[in-house]
């Protein structure tokens, strides 16, 4: 089997995730039977490319980290948008890894409303299409007979949304919490350490896992929309970030951390959801937590998440200091889950 693949996005994760198939091939073919070929790649600073064959990932990845820029790859070279690339191309799934809008969800939400409108199986790591228009577009890849899979937009890779829909069959969700967002948590972890938010910022920033400008990650909107997203999928609750009880870690500052200390608590950014009747109260805010919680111990760039569940009661599932590998992994695994479920002629 051959599936030929757009990819929408080529940062840090779209490249990760070029390794890793380049990686995999072999083990691919010998196991699955499976062939993947990307045939376009869009960015919005990088150059884009389509083609009727295969790309040279290779090649791609090389120009990236050499130039910058895929300008120079050869006639394959485009000025087409993502959209005019998405109608134009014979791929059969695409790959939607473009950065977050907090705002809209725009224009990721665009990418994968014609990808599915063509026929073709989507795959995102964008939290922005199912913070914001999930039940609109997961109604149009039924409707379409596709699928529209998204596991790597809630902690990395970490089997969120799977280990609900294949694991707990019946179980009702009654609530959510967790640490959603790995800059807010590494800043309080190090202020805790003794350094100043300002200094944590850097580090982080440093170590590449903080943009330039964190306020997404400080302000608590990367964690409202992880919020937003997981209660849209898991407890229906046709929500958006902007409908979220925001806080973020802006005013905590060192006092606060001192005096959770003398108590023998910690602060710790906190993003929920819980059924009140009809309705979901989604929130994200720094609380004070003891020894008891399950988020003690997670610190650093670690996340967490409590699922409350009437049936099995609360389980936690901890994702420790994840990489872009792990992100990359999740659009794989959906991948797998994709191919699979094709196959057998079934909807994941």
């Amino acid at each position: 089997m051959i599936l030929r693949i757009a990819m929408v996005g080529f940062g840090n994760v779209g490249q990760e995730f070029a390794r890793l198939i380049l990686a995999k091939r072999d083990w691919l073919l010998r196991t699955k039977g499976l062939d993947l070929e990307v045939l376009t790649i869009s960015t919005r600073s990088k150059g884009s490319l389509i083609s009727k064959k295969a790309l040279d990932l290779d090649r791609c990845l090389r120009l990236i980290k050499e130039e910058g820029t895929l300008v120079g790859y050869g006639p394959e070279e485009t000025k087409l948008s993502a959209s005019e690339i998405l109608v134009k191309c014979d791929a059969d799934m695409m790959i939607e890894l473009s950065p977050l809008n907090i705002e809209s969800g725009q224009p990721a939400i665009g990418h994968i409303r014609i990808a599915l409108e063509n026929g073709m199986e989507v795959i995102t790591a964008n939290k922005g299409p199912v913070a914001f228009a999930y039940e609109d577009l997961h109604n149009l890849a039924r409707s379409r007979g596709v699928h529209f899979r998204f596991e790597g937009t809630v902690m990395d890779g970490t089997p969120i949304f799977s280990l609900v829909e294949k694991t707990l069959p019946g179980c009702e969700l009654l609530g959510l919490s967790g640490i959603l967002n790995s800059t807010s948590n590494f800043v309080l972890t190090e202020m805790a350490s003794g350094r100043t938010m300002d200094e944590a910022v850097r580090i982080a920033q440093q170590r590449g896992f903080a943009e330039s400008d964190p306020s997404l990650d400080i302000d608590g909107w990367d964690a409202a929309a992880k919020i937003a997203a997981l209660a849209n999928v898991l407890m229906e609750a046709r929500t958006n970030p902007k409908e979220v009880n925001r806080q973020g870690i802006g005013g905590v500052g060192q006092v606060d951390i001192e005096k959770a200390a003398r108590l023998k608590k910690k602060i710790k950014l906190i993003a929920s959801a819980k059924r009140a009747g009809d309705k979901v109260d989604l929130s994200v805010k720094p609380e004070l937590i003891g020894i008891e919680s399950p988020f003690w111990s997670v610190d650093g760039t670690s996340s967490a998440l409590t699922i409350r569940t009437d049936l099995m009661g609360d389980i936690t599932i901890v994702e420790t200091n994840p990489v872009v590998t792990q992100t990359a992994y999740a659009v794989f695994s959906d991948l797998l889950l994709v191919v699979e479920s094709v196959r057998s002629g079934t909807i994941c």
